[in-house]
């Protein structure tokens, strides 16, 4: 049987956490494509799906930050219920992601600075914001703190395109494992 991923799109709903801020531009992308998506409480996250009526949200998630330095926010202003979500996550053994938004590779997310006017403006204190979470996210992966997959995405404009890809290999290995499962059973 094959998994493509045009049937994937005509089966999938993509699950979107309604926490989930500032993603108009994903929304948008997912009209044009013509994939379904729903809101709803995800446990942690921002986005999940569902295909062929089996509910994901507890085995793949992806957490977005439109921003490195978002997650820099995050990181140094709400670091408890952020390290609680990846906690979550990664003890209940789920497929997790975390996908950063206008970067390209974590080289590059290691490079983000804030600009002079911000530090002088608006009294922000760090200008390396880059080397803490470039910092944070090796932390957390290493010695399987918290198992999870960064991803990079330059341009946000594909970061439907990324979920949907993300979810659909997720969803194409479950079925591929479930019929060899199935086939063995007969």
């Amino acid at each position: 049987m094959a998994y493509d991923k045009k049937t994937f799109l005509k089966r999938v709903t993509v699950l979107v956490d309604t926490r989930e801020q500032k993603n108009q531009h994903i929304l948008s992308a997912f009209d044009q494509l013509h994939v379904k998506y729903q809101d709803t409480k995800l446990d942690y996250g921002d986005y999940s799906f569902s295909a062929d009526g089996k509910d994901f949200s507890l085995s793949c998630v992806v957490e977005r930050k439109g921003s490195a330095d978002e997650f820099y926010s995050n990181i140094t202003q709400d670091r408890q219920r952020i390290e609680k979500e990846f906690y979550a996550a990664s003890s209940m053994g789920t497929d997790f992601t975390l996908l950063v938004e206008g970067c390209e590779s974590m080289e590059a997310l290691r490079g983000v600075e804030v600009p002079e006017w911000e530090l002088a403006h608006l009294h922000r204190k760090e200008k390396e914001i880059g080397k803490i979470c470039y910092s944070t996210i090796y932390s957390w992966m290493c010695g399987n703190r918290y198992q999870f997959h960064p991803v990079f995405i330059l341009d946000s404009r594909q970061t439907a395109l990324k979920l949907l890809e993300i979810f659909y290999w997720y969803w194409h290995n479950y079925k591929r494992l479930t019929a060899s499962r199935r086939n063995r059973k007969c």
